[in-house]
């Protein structure tokens, strides 16, 4: 038996045909317009990220008139010139909105990208449109205290007891606190330690403050604790001097006074009371001061580019640091290559003003005697203060070296 067919059947293919060709046009506008969409977008996405560090590096080397300008002329270079109607960037700062919206220190680039399509248009799409946006971080270079100003730190990242107070004398810190910068938990001993209650450590400012564990003895500590601080890195986040800018010339001696200068041996040399005034000292060699020696420095600043220091309580010191110039508050220094020791000794004729700076030296603190004692910030990789005298450290930012912070520029968003 034969099937008739209806002659209006006979255009139901074609009309199948042309659906069809309609799909695959629509599949081809997404394959070809949807890749050109998303090829665009990645690229103002890479666009805005350079515009925005561009900018951010101008504006952190303090061009405070050309930073927009970077950032407009980056993204023209990749493509986006903002003529207004291909593309719109806009740089901003504070951001507008956001995490970082007000905030100064960060600048945001937005590109709007218009992209006319092939074949989207048959499906009613004339155009696709891209918006991105960066967010950069731009610090310039500034002058801070140090570790928050605490009058005592202790660099170590990991080492246990890191800062000990030990001895039978007591230790008055006045004007700031006390910082401990490693995690040692107290399972492994400790980073602050004490072992010893007949004696006090008095902070009535600032506090005792630990990134680990602080552990001691009833009555051994008077001062607010605090632990689980954020870590500092290491080594340390400041601009620390460069010794090579620091030192020139030879010391050389003129009957008991030494001038500033380069100087290799024992420190100082035999005869010498005085250092020069505003002196830059540069020590390859022991700094060893015995008991009945006498040294005086008005405005010097002594680096130990290699050896330790030790200070006999039977010796008179009276240091102190600039008052003006650019190492202003710097009075020792040991730069982090000199992994030495530092023995601090005084008595009641001794005094010392200006900051101890040795970031990679163990610093012990035996006692000051009478009252004048130490108007300093003590940095070390480690600290102990533990002396048979008492001790008084008092900080005041303005007799400290103030260190600066470098530049910097990161992409945040």
């Amino acid at each position: 038996m034969k099937t008739k067919h209806c002659r209006y059947e006979r255009g139901q293919a074609l009309i199948i045909i042309v659906f069809g060709i309609v799909a695959l046009i629509g599949l081809t506008a997404l394959a070809i317009d949807g890749g050109r969409a998303f090829a665009d977008r990645r690229h103002a996405q890479n666009a805005a990220d350079t515009a925005a560090l561009a900018a951010a590096l101008k504006k952190a080397r303090g061009d405070s008139a050309n930073w927009q300008n970077a950032g407009f002329q980056r993204a023209a270079e990749n493509g986006y010139n903002n003529d207004g109607v291909n593309n719109i960037v806009t740089i901003v700062t504070p951001p507008t909105e956001g995490p970082y919206a007000g905030n100064a220190e960060y600048i945001q680039v937005t590109i709007i990208s218009h992209l006319r399509t092939y074949f989207a248009p048959i499906i009613g799409i004339d155009q696709v449109t891209n918006r991105v946006q960066a967010v950069a971080r731009a610090r310039e270079q500034k002058i801070e205290e140090m570790f928050y100003g605490n009058a005592v730190v202790g660099l170590a990242p990991h080492e246990c007891k890191a800062v000990v107070y030990q001895g039978n004398a007591n230790t008055l810190i006045t004007g700031s606190g006390l910082f401990v910068n490693s995690d040692c938990p107290c399972a492994e001993g400790a980073a602050f330690f004490n072992n010893s209650s007949s004696a006090a450590l008095t902070i009535p400012t600032g506090g005792l403050t630990s990134v680990g564990c602080v552990q001691y003895k009833p009555g051994a500590v008077n001062a607010t604790i605090n632990t689980g601080a954020a870590p500092f890195p290491y080594p340390p986040p400041y601009a620390l001097p460069d010794p090579a800018k620091m030192c020139s010339g030879t010391a050389t001696k003129s009957g008991s006074t030494l001038s500033g200068g380069y100087y290799n041996g024992s420190f100082p040399p035999s005869g010498v009371t005085t250092l020069q005034s505003g002196g830059i000292f540069c020590v390859n060699g022991e700094f060893k001061m015995n008991a009945g020696d006498t040294l005086i420095g008005h405005n010097v600043v002594i680096v130990m580019l290699n050896g330790d220091v030790t200070w006999n309580g039977g010796a008179t010191l009276v240091l102190d640091a600039p008052d003006s110039g650019e190492y202003k508050g710097l009075l020792l220094y040991m730069p982090i290559t000199n992994h030495g020791t530092i023995l601090i000794n005084g008595n009641s004729d001794s005094s010392f003003t200006g900051t101890f700076l040795a970031p990679a030296a163990d610093i012990t603190v035996k006692g000051t005697g009478g009252v004048t004692g130490m108007n300093s910030q003590i940095i070390g990789y480690t600290v102990d203060l533990s002396g048979t005298s008492d001790t008084l450290i008092h900080y005041d930012a303005a007799d400290n070296w103030q260190a600066p912070i470098p530049a910097s520029i990161e992409l945040t968003q």
